[in-house]
């Protein structure tokens, strides 16, 4: 079984330029600065992953450091990422590759990125490249929470573009769907007996009261079931499209899982609105940890396919309740295995404390920190005790 961390390429490695650094020079989200330092210090990483006795490492390659311009490829930073794959496997330690994970370089940001009708296309070309310098990594993942993405950069708009339109979202995810398709073919043409799948973000959607559910069956429908049907059965349904064919994929389901929601039924709000009870056990953020719905989650969308819980992490300082945290979790997952569940991995959000979006650096995720008071160096100060 894979057991292992996972993070992210503008969340830790520091003086990238995508869309976000274009977010944050405007002021809309804390800037990310040298981040964790990762790109100069990947192989120090390893030795952390050494540390815990993980196996696997999840990690992205960063579009906008590889095509820097429209069909513009940067091959040493290509090779930088390459180089790095091969101390992990020099290591024992099997890379899982993200090819995208929220951020998109200016040039496609900045013509239309996903609403672009050329987006999937442009995709799978920078799918193709890649997989053809890693031919011997078989696991991949196209696009991480493509849901998320979509919901809050075109819905919630706090998000870059920041766009407030469903319709919108709904087009992002239909092409993201699509741009999965162009790069999953390209992987399997490259890869030999390569796995490829997608990050998908699912929650638990918990009514409350009779009428709550159905605003719970709405998110449950838009935001779970439709990214991870159309992945698996090839066909995109209503309302990001009219059951629209893609490539069938799917080799393993990727589960990304951090809490639920209790949902309660409004007039003004055709999906619900949130309710927050006391005396629950909630993150340092205020999300609600809720370990058996991973086991719901595991049960209900596994398709009879290998699954690999791709994220599942907490927001703590404390170490204590990490521990707990995972603990609780993995309980679940051995329920799940016990039932005839087949899960291939797991693996915890994050390797480190990095830069969590609009929150920056305060949401401290990481099994390691780093001593961000220091200038010039980051030191790193261990948080991780047997479980």
């Amino acid at each position: 079984m894979l057991l292992g961390a996972a993070t992210s390429s503008h969340q830790i490695e520091g003086n990238t330029f995508n869309d976000w650094t274009l977010w944050e020079r405007e002021g809309k989200a804390p800037p990310v600065g040298e981040a964790c330092n990762g790109w100069e210090k990947m192989e120090e990483d390893i030795d952390l992953l050494l540390k815990i006795g993980a196996n696997a490492y999840r990690f992205s390659l960063e579009w906008s450091r590889i095509e820097v311009e429209d069909g513009v490829f940067n091959l040493k930073n290509l090779l930088r990422y390459r180089r790095f794959v091969d101390a992990l496997q020099r290591a024992g330690i099997t890379p899982i590759l993200t090819l995208h994970h929220f951020t998109n370089p200016v040039w496609f940001y900045e013509s239309g990125g996903w609403l672009r009708k050329d987006a999937p296309e442009i995709f799978g070309r920078y799918a193709d490249l890649v997989s053809r310098y890693f031919s011997d990594v078989k696991l991949w993942i196209t696009v991480n929470e493509p849901n998320v993405y979509a919901y809050r950069g075109y819905v919630a708009g706090d998000w870059p573009p920041g766009e407030r339109s469903i319709f919108k979202a709904m087009k992002v995810v239909r092409n993201m769907l699509r741009a999965h398709s162009q790069a999953y073919a390209a992987i399997k043409a490259n890869v030999r007996r390569a796995k490829v799948g997608i990050a998908h973000h699912l929650r638990v959607f918990t009514p409350v009261g009779t009428p709550g559910r159905i605003p719970a069956y709405l998110r449950e429908y838009l935001f779970n079931f439709l990214p991870i049907y159309s992945e698996i059965s090839g066909k995109i349904p209503p309302p990001a499209a009219f059951m629209e064919s893609i490539h069938p994929g799917g080799d393993f389901i990727g589960i990304n899982y951090y809490t639920r929601d209790r949902v309660r039924f409004s007039l003004l709000q055709p999906f619900g609105v949130e309710e927050f009870p006391e005396g629950v056990w909630r993150n340092s953020l205020g999300w609600e940890v809720f370990p058996e719905g991973l086991y719901m989650l595991l049960k209900k969308y596994n398709f009879n396919r290998p699954v690999i819980i791709t994220e599942n992490g907490i927001a703590t300082e404390s170490h204590e309740e990490r521990v707990r945290f995972i603990r609780e979790h993995l309980k679940q997952v051995k329920r799940a295995i016990d039932e005839g569940v087949e899960v291939a991995g797991y693996l915890y959000w994050s390797l480190m404390d990095n830069y969590e979006w609009l929150e920056g650096y305060k949401a401290k995720f990481g099994i390691f920190t780093r001593d961000r008071r220091s200038k010039g160096k980051l030191n790193l100060r261990e948080i991780w005790f047997s479980i």
